[in-house]
């Protein structure tokens, strides 16, 4: 759910921002299973994702998650290979790099329910941080 008073801007074709990342992948910690199922729990963590990459968008297309962000010209891709998962990472902001931050502070709390977080504002207004629960 946005919060913005205007319109999102345009998100482009998914093959467009593909194209442009690295052909090299590092390795993922996470996969993007668990913000893609259609349970609670991945409910939970895509407003997590939400909240560590505010103007990203997720698609999926062909079985291939796709995150981009038009504000800053962000994008990444995590793909299965060899048995774990890659992810390629374009633009200023490394997208998956910082969900997967979010991902493991909200694993090392041992997986927080919703109502355990409180929302405060830090370097900017717009950017919300989630204290999680220390173990």
């Amino acid at each position: 759910m946005s919060a913005r008073t205007h319109a999102a801007p345009a998100y482009g074709n998914p093959a467009h921002w593909a194209a442009d990342l690295p052909a090299a992948a590092g390795t993922a910690r996470h996969s993007p299973e668990r913000i893609t199922a259609a349970t609670e729990e991945a409910f939970h963590l895509r407003f997590l994702a939400q909240c560590a990459a505010p103007d990203a968008r997720m698609r999926t297309v062909d079985n291939t998650v796709h995150l981009v962000d038009v504000t800053t010209g962000s994008a990444a891709t995590p793909t299965p290979a060899d048995g774990r998962w890659r992810v390629r990472e374009s633009g200023p902001v490394r997208l998956w790099q910082r969900i997967e931050t979010d991902r493991t502070a909200y694993d090392d709390a041992r997986r927080p329910g919703p109502a355990t977080f409180a929302r405060r504002h830090a370097l900017h207004p717009r950017t919300p941080r989630l204290p999680l629960p220390r173990p």
